[in-house]
């Protein structure tokens, strides 16, 4: 075990059990009810449905759109693995979409690129954009891409409680959003995911996918294969206490970042991923990019003796074995955000990160 986790949030057993003691005689989906809206009233009181997890969710908002077996679906190679896997459950096509160099997100110029060369059966479907490390994309670029051609647009905010673009919270810019309360996410339920849409038609069908596409009768009724989603009640009950905190939460994580920064600040050879004007990221993770390669793994090392936990940026999906020889749109940002990124603890400040950054010989 670390000593300095990557990304901790210890448990509140004691606020847990004041929260459940208010909920004793009630009927337990009144936790998931509240839950969802809750997090709806920091969504712009859109549709919420509380899932599993942010994989799941993911999950329900591509059947919601009708994606299914040998549809083309762009999505960034520079992600976590679950942000491709829903594609690959409906059998559908990934198109890797590299990152660009501000965000480390999307890139809308290799997108177009994608949908002008969308046509026939090979015409996306979807567009995932994930907002990486709770550093917003270029979504206005990339929603006005989509309306363009006529794509819906999911966005993956597992990373992004509490960034918001133009003052709009993320996840809700896109036609469908997924969020994850993931154990090691800045708001947390210790499990759970979230979707978000403003489509009335849309939130029914991811919720009655999540069901197990049980029909509304007053006996068991089913027209077509459903999953088994829902989020659980104690789950909810913790999801509840983190929402009612996030505030306070997704600032002390942007105050990690920021004090990261300012030590940094005079290192010429470190950056960071900058969000566009007008947009407020949540820094879920402190990422840095460090691209002194036998510097960055000497640090990374030095730290591991420490009992410090990092980890360097994602590994682009497109190189994994099984992922590889899907279309594909590069640039070579990824690969290169792979070899030089650091992420360091972000649940708190760690002075040792910043004095051990030059004690690494070149």
């Amino acid at each position: 075990m670390y000593k300095v986790p990557l990304s901790y949030n210890p448990i509140d057993a004691d606020g847990l059990h004041k929260l459940l003691k208010q909920y004793e005689g009630r009927h337990h989906e009144q936790l998931i009810l509240d839950f969802e809206s809750l997090t709806a009233s920091r969504l712009l009181k859109y549709h919420t449905i509380a899932v599993t997890s942010g994989t799941a969710a993911l999950h329900l908002a591509l059947m919601a759109l009708g994606i299914k077996a040998g549809d083309h679906v762009a999505v960034p190679t520079f992600s976590y693995v679950a942000s491709v896997n829903p594609i690959l459950y409906q059998q559908a096509i990934p198109v890797w979409i590299d990152s660009e160099e501000t965000t480390w997100n999307l890139d809308p110029e290799l997108l177009e690129q994608a949908l002008k060369k969308s046509t026939g059966k090979k015409r996306l479907k979807a567009i995932i954009v994930v907002h990486n490390y709770g550093v917003p994309a270029d979504m206005d670029r990339i929603m006005k891409l989509a309306r363009a051609y006529e794509v819906p647009v999911i966005e993956d905010a597992a990373e992004a409680w509490g960034a918001t673009l133009q003052g709009q919270p993320s996840g809700t810019v896109g036609d469908i959003g997924v969020f994850s309360f993931n154990n090691n996410k800045t708001v947390t339920a210790f499990g759970g995911g979230l979707v978000v849409t403003k489509s009335k038609q849309l939130a029914a069908r991811v919720r009655l996918l999540s069901t197990q596409a049980r029909l509304p009768r007053p006996y068991y009724l089913f027209k077509e294969v459903g999953y088994n989603y829902r989020i659980s009640p104690l789950v909810a009950a913790y999801g509840i206490m983190s929402v009612q905190q996030d505030d306070k939460l997704v600032h002390d994580r942007q105050q990690v970042f920021r004090n990261y920064c300012k030590s940094f600040d005079k290192i010429p050879a470190v950056s960071w991923a900058q969000p566009l004007g007008g947009h407020i990221a949540s820094r879920w993770l402190s990422a840095f990019r460090y691209p002194i390669k036998k510097k960055r793994s000497a640090w990374i090392k030095e730290l591991e003796n420490q009992g410090i936990e990092t980890r360097v940026g994602w590994n682009p999906l497109h190189k994994m074995s099984h992922l590889s020889g899907y279309p594909l749109f590069l640039r070579g940002v990824s690969e290169q955000l792979f070899k030089e990124t650091v992420c360091l603890p972000s649940s708190g400040f760690c002075e040792a990160v910043v004095s051990s950054l030059n004690k690494p010989s070149s």
